[in-house]
């Protein structure tokens, strides 16, 4: 069956050639992504990671709250990588522990679709970092309020 043969090169060409163009589409999106990706965290870098006025607010937050219970009550906050199945490696979440209650902030990748997730409350653009920040702040006075009333 001299047919066979042309038709399994035929096979195999088409095979091959899809295989390469899926791996070229892949790597376009994935370029793509990085890009996008690197642009939300050089926004969530500076509004928030290295912000200082952020900083010193937690930091205040923090001081207030223990020097109001001071027995028995553990109130931290922290920087840290939430999502260590990320390409990209950066401390995407900022979390603030009163007792063992966690509020969240957290910078989510997804391409286009990429967010800031507020303690699975809330979901802001990067654009609306600020506002997310400020409801950051006030969820956490709120759960301090719940835990102390």
């Amino acid at each position: 069956m001299n047919n066979l043969d042309i038709k399994l090169n035929e096979l195999e060409d088409k095979v091959v050639s899809e295989r390469l163009r899926k791996a070229d589409l892949r790597k376009r999106v994935e370029l793509r992504e990085r890009k996008i990706h690197s642009e939300y965290i050089k926004k969530w870098n500076s509004g928030v990671l290295n912000n200082k006025t952020f900083i010193n607010d937690l930091n205040k937050i923090q001081t207030k709250f223990k020097k109001i219970n001071s027995k028995d009550n553990r109130y931290s906050w922290m920087f840290y990588a939430a999502n260590i199945s990320s390409r990209e490696r950066v401390k995407d979440e900022v979390a603030f522990y009163l007792n063992f209650q966690k509020v969240s902030l957290q910078l989510s990748l997804n391409g286009i679709y990429s967010e800031v997730i507020l303690s699975n409350h809330g979901e802001y653009k990067i654009e609306e970092l600020n506002k997310a920040k400020e409801e950051y702040l006030n969820e956490i006075l709120e759960v301090f309020k719940e835990q102390n009333y």
